[in-house]
């Protein structure tokens, strides 16, 4: 039985059939993260921390061959204190510790580690970003003078003011077909968000019209926002990081320079909260599943009466 460095015993535990190492251990979690559909970001984002606790482990025993079942709660103690000593900003230590904690999680549910290294491991509360927002009316006057004179011109300026009327995320807008735009009135329409939070939400009838404008040009291709590179048309819907750039590049022209997807986002909900719109709605819009996301818009959003709380 190894003794920890701080004199804590490791912790009794069942020798598993079979003896995962740590690379095998990770990319078994990355197989489930990749099972459970989260962004190729998220992945990346789990694989670096813990192979930078895999790193840690190995500086701690001098690169002595440590598995995943030999680990202690004195291991996990002194990655927390070498995290606070390396000057980590508050949520990236939170970011790191949440990693470790439902990597070890994982594997005690499928019995390669004892239970009680899968307990939650205490982590540093979160601090809430004021988030940078802009007048959301203001970005869209801008963005409906915006020139139309090519092709390129029409689908930029329709994928801008789609972002800041509606508010929805990169990976729903590029994926957006025609067939999911329908005209309720003479003033008003509806477009159907599809997705991880599928939903209906009302647009203006001038928005729906710049969408429609757009089947003239290419009226055999279901997508709207088409991506093209310097020979055409690729036939499918721009990229999620082509709509980074696009929004990167327009920012400085439209008077924003630091405009991003996200900006247009946190800049309609506050606008959707001045003109008084209740809590649930917004979260309706945004399609999201709690209020917890409406936490960083604090500071941001005066509270309404008591009847209609908006911070919770």
């Amino acid at each position: 039985m190894i003794q920890s460095k701080i004199g804590c015993q490791r912790m009794p535990a069942k020798m598993p059939k079979k003896k995962m190492t740590f690379p095998q251990a990770i990319r078994s979690f990355v197989g489930y993260l990749e099972g459970t559909q989260k962004s190729h970001h998220t992945i990346k984002s789990y694989y670096l921390d813990l192979m930078a606790f895999h790193n840690f482990i190995d500086q701690e025993y001098a690169g002595r061959l440590v598995l995943p079942f030999e680990l202690s709660t004195g291991d996990l103690t002194r990655y927390r204190q070498f995290l606070q000593k390396k000057g980590l900003k508050t949520n990236t230590r939170r970011r790191k510790i949440l990693t470790v904690s439902q990597f070890l999680g994982f594997l005690s549910k499928r019995n390669k580690l004892p239970p009680e290294l899968g307990q939650k491991i205490l982590a540093p509360h979160k601090i809430e970003r004021i988030p940078y927002t802009v007048s959301s009316l203001e970005l869209l006057e801008q963005i409906k003078k915006l020139p139309l004179a090519t092709l390129l011109d029409a689908r930029n300026r329709a994928l801008l003011w789609t972002l800041a009327e509606t508010g929805c995320q990169v990976s729903e807008v590029i994926d957006f077909r025609f067939e999911q735009w329908t005209q309720l009135s003479e003033s008003t329409a509806q477009v159907e968000i599809l997705g991880k939070s599928p939903r209906m939400m009302t647009v203006s009838l001038a928005l729906f019209q710049e969408i429609m404008s757009l089947q003239k040009t290419h009226p055999q291709s279901p997508w709207i926002f088409l991506g093209y590179n310097k020979y055409g048309s690729l036939g499918g819907p721009i990229s999620a990081r082509g709509v980074e750039l696009l929004v990167k590049s327009y920012g400085i022209r439209l008077g924003y320079p630091e405009l991003t997807p996200r900006v247009f986002r946190h800049s309609i909900i506050i606008q959707w909260f001045s003109e008084g719109l209740p809590q649930k709605e917004v979260q309706a819009r945004l399609g999201l599943r709690t209020t917890y996301a409406f936490r960083s818009y604090e500071t941001l959003i005066t509270k309404r009466p008591a009847t209609d709380q908006v911070i919770v």
